[in-house]
Formats: C-alpha cells, structure tokens, sequence
C-alpha cells in the first residue's frame, strides 16, 4: 500500500508540470506607431489633425485556453504627440496614450508548435492625454486646439502576427495591431464652427519575447 501511494505520489509529482506546461505566456513587446489623420474643416478652409508617429512598448500577459485558441490581458504605452498641419503652418503638443485590452488569438498551428502564426481581436480602453506646455496663441487655433487634457475612449483591436519558439520556453513574437477609436475631440478640440469627427486608427507593429510556463 505504502509502495502504490510512493508511486501515485511520484507519477502526479512528474505529470502535475507537464500539464501546465507553456499554459501560460508573459512578456514585453515594443515598436512604433503610424496613425491615420483626420481632416478638420471651417468656412474658409480644411487642416490635417491627428496623432505623430512615435515608439510604443508594451506588457502582455497570456493563457493558452485551447489547443489554437489562447487569450491575453494587454497594456501599451505610445508616445504621441497631437499634431495639426495645413495652410502652410504647424503646430505640435506632446502627447502620450495608455491603451488596456483583452484580446483572443487564434492560431494557424497548435500553440506548442514551434512556429505560432495568429489573428487577433479584441477591445478595451484607450486614454488619450496631451502632455505639452500650453501657449497663449497655437497656429491654426481656427481648426482646432491641442489641449493638456485627457480623454477615455473605448477601444476595438485587430491584428495578426507570428510567434516562433526560439528556446524551449522562450518565444520571439513579430506583430501588427491596429488601435481603433473614434477621435479625442476633447484631447484635440475643434474651434467653434469647425467640423471634425471620424475614427482615428493606430497601426502599431511590434516585436517581443515572451516567456512560457
């Protein structure tokens, strides 16, 4: 009896991590952002206002729920400035955004294949805030003001990428993610009798390791 109980304890002590093995993933990505502009227009003419290109880094937290299904709990930080252009005339304000997700991933292969090709969807929040000093006059203020406000909008993300497993519980993952708003009118202001509204999109490629246990 004691030798059957010595064995079942000893199998249960060797299986017990093989079946949580690479259950879960947790890791860091970074890249950089390129965001679609929006047209402002007034009575007399149209701008360009949007968001600047700028770097991104992120955390990312994941737990692989079906052989080629797994989800994961996102944060990314993106440096970006508020921007307005046209007339022949510039303004900028530091920005920065905090986008919150949860996404499902779908695999192409099973996710203990060594080459992970997925889609992505999902959604959160995304808070938009302008950073910069304030001055008393701002080029192009009849299209719109950049402000040192914040804004919270709800969020829809879409994308695809590739994992590849380059040790045995290391991956290095390649990623494209489009951040999907509607646009900060709060963050960035239309003046009175402009029109500006629409959905702003941030395509953000990544690349990261992750770590699997």
């Amino acid at each position: 009896m004691k030798a059957n109980c010595a064995l079942v304890l000893t199998a249960l002590v060797v299986i017990a991590p093989a079946c949580f093995a690479q259950k879960w993933e947790v890791g860091g990505v970074t890249g950089g952002g390129f965001s679609s502009g929006l047209t402002v227009s007034n009575s007399l003419a149209t701008a360009t206002t949007g968001l600047a290109n700028g770097v991104a880094f992120g955390a990312v937290l994941g737990q692989n729920l079906y052989p080629r299904i797994s989800g994961e709990l996102r944060y990314t930080y993106h440096f970006s400035d508020l921007q307005i252009s046209g007339s022949g005339q510039s303004a900028s304000f530091s920005g920065v955004t905090h986008s919150m997700h949860y996404d499902i991933l779908v695999h192409s292969r099973a996710t203990r294949s060594r080459w992970q090709p997925f889609a992505a969807a999902g959604g959160g929040m995304r808070v938009f805030r302008g950073v910069g000093t304030e001055t008393p006059y701002q080029p192009l203020s009849s299209f719109a003001l950049l402000t040192k406000t914040q804004q919270w909008m709800p969020m829809v993300t879409f994308g695809g990428g590739i994992k590849c497993a380059v040790a045995p519980r290391v991956l290095l993952r390649f990623e494209v993610r489009d951040y999907l708003t509607r646009f900060p009118t709060k963050v960035i202001a239309p003046a009175p009798g402009a029109h500006l509204s629409g959905w702003l999109h941030d395509f953000v490629p990544m690349a990261g390791l992750t770590f699997v246990f």
